[in-house]
């Protein structure tokens, strides 16, 4: 690997076949945004791009950004030379067209979002849960409206964090000898640490507005990480195939600062809603969960997990198979091959990363069965599970836990349950007061939501009422005139999700 520097931009590159193929990735994402400027990042990339000749390959994600070229290295260093250019003196007087042309849901699918239930995803939920408004926390919440996002807020964003000093490009090849990146002057961006909530009191389950359940634990970066992680998703797959629950899971990398991740797996269950078996499902996670934290697990489970991570798609025989069908299968081992390349530059623009590279994988390889078991044992106090509303977990060794409750009479306007909710089941009702809205249950438990911290996302012909602070969502659609909602909260806080 060498390195050296231009303009002020740290470049690593290495020789490898084919096309010549640099990438420029800044150390900004969805994390370093405010739940009131949500999608400022995606706005501002796609519109830079729109100003530009060459089309790179984008990537907005939860920690970085980053620009693609491939190609004759000459026209690469050109388009690079301009899109720095660009972004040094952007050009925002269309920003409002592009606002309009750009599509939501490309937003919800660059963060690996459940793109067909992005509010309802359940990693988002327990993110959110767990981290409040902060950082990871916000990966939950829709983007606001970007008609409302004004050019000063772009710029300052562009001028903030899409500096030099906060920049790599990881090149194929060395750079281009006439290569320039005239991006503004400025430091190495510093994230802020995002306050992890629980997690001393002992391992809890709660139910929200999800589409199935997910489990998460808080950990340290490291090869235990790595290792706990994969073995946990071979496990618990494999227990869902045995219980013939049709599901596959996600697995969860999530920094939070510190040295410390959100570790964990989040699930899909297929079939048709009444086929679906949250209960035993979410059983699944928190026991195997459990078994790791009291078992020391077989070697042969770890070799195969380093194995499989260094074997490339073509290697890999169910994989394959999958990319073969899909037509990706060249491009993966094209990806496989330029790993150690991106897994540097990672190294080198985060402090931690939410992906497992070579150097901890190469650390996952000298560790044995009992310091996975001893790992999981430490972090499983602080194992966090969500399940969707409705669902009793019914879970040994758990406590229930959610958001602060009362059962108070709160004062203002009294919304009922329309017919529709009445006949499914419903017996609640909503309460809109001066500074806050209550949900009141049939058993006269007040949930209150507070509108400095109320969100209304409106979707399918839904309302979703969310509170930010709490990380919670719930479902107020078929009250009758619940769109007087949309007249309280803050214009920013009203957010339609298109997803």
């Amino acid at each position: 690997m060498q390195r050296s520097q231009i303009d002020g931009v740290r470049v690593l590159w290495q020789e490898m076949p084919g096309d010549f193929t640099a990438t420029l990735a800044f150390a900004v994402g969805a994390r370093d945004e405010d739940v009131d400027q949500l999608g400022i990042t995606h706005l501002a990339v796609r519109h830079l791009l729109l100003s530009l000749l060459a089309e790179p390959d984008e990537t907005t994600g939860l920690l970085e950004t980053s620009f693609t070229l491939s190609g004759d290295p000459e026209q690469v260093a050109e388009d690079l030379s301009d899109l720095a250019a660009l972004i040094a003196n952007p050009d925002l007087s269309g920003l409002a067209l592009t606002a309009q042309q750009l599509d939501p849901a490309d937003r919800a699918s660059e963060l690996d979002l459940d793109i067909d239930d992005a509010v309802r995803d359940p990693w988002g939920s327990l993110l959110a849960h767990r981290l409040g408004p902060t950082g990871p926390g916000l990966l939950r919440w829709p983007a606001v409206d970007l008609h409302r996002l004004t050019a000063d807020e772009v710029r300052a964003h562009l001028a903030r964090w899409f500096t030099a000093g906060n920049a790599v490009l990881t090149c194929t090849g060395p750079p281009p000898a006439g290569l320039r990146l005239p991006l503004p002057a400025g430091p190495r961006a510093a994230h802020a640490t995002s306050p992890v909530r629980g997690g001393s009191s002992g391992p809890a389950w709660y139910a929200d507005e999800v589409v199935a359940p997910a489990i998460a634990v808080g950990a340290t970066a490291g090869p235990q990480a790595f290792l706990l992680l994969r073995l946990l998703g071979t496990r618990v797959d494999a227990a869902l195939d045995g219980a013939a629950v049709k599901a596959w899971s996600t697995e969860w990398s999530t920094p939070v600062g510190d040295g410390r991740l959100e570790l964990g797996l989040s699930l899909h269950l297929r079939g048709k809603a009444r086929q679906r078996d949250s209960a035993l499902a979410a059983r699944i996670l928190w026991q195997e969960l459990r078994r790791l934290a009291a078992e020391d697990p077989v070697p042969a489970e770890l070799d195969a997990i380093v194995t499989r991570y260094h074997r490339s798609p073509a290697e890999d025989p169910q994989l394959r198979g999958q990319l073969e069908r899909l037509g990706l299968l060249d491009a993966a081992e094209q990806a496989h091959a330029q790993a150690p390349l991106a897994d540097a530059g990672h190294r080198e623009l985060l402090d931690v990363s939410d992906e497992f590279g070579e150097a901890q994988v190469a650390a996952a390889a000298r560790l044995g069965p009992a310091d996975v078991r001893a790992a999981a044992a430490s972090w499983l106090p602080s194992a966090l599970l969500v399940v969707p509303n409705g669902v009793d977990a019914a879970l040994d060794g758990i406590a229930r836990t959610g958001c602060p409750t009362g059962s108070y009479a709160p004062q203002g306007e009294l919304l009922r349950p329309s017919l529709a909710r009445r006949l499914r089941g419903a017996k609640d009702g909503l309460v809109l007061g001066d500074d806050a809205c209550h949900l009141v249950a049939a058993d006269g438990t007040v949930h209150t939501f507070p509108m400095r911290d109320a969100m209304l996302v409106q979707r399918r012909g839904e309302t979703l009422l969310g509170d930010v602070r709490h990380g919670c969502l719930a479902d107020v659609s078929g009250f009758t005139g619940v769109d007087k909602l949309v007249t309280r909260v803050p214009p920013r806080r009203h957010r339609i999700a298109h997803d």
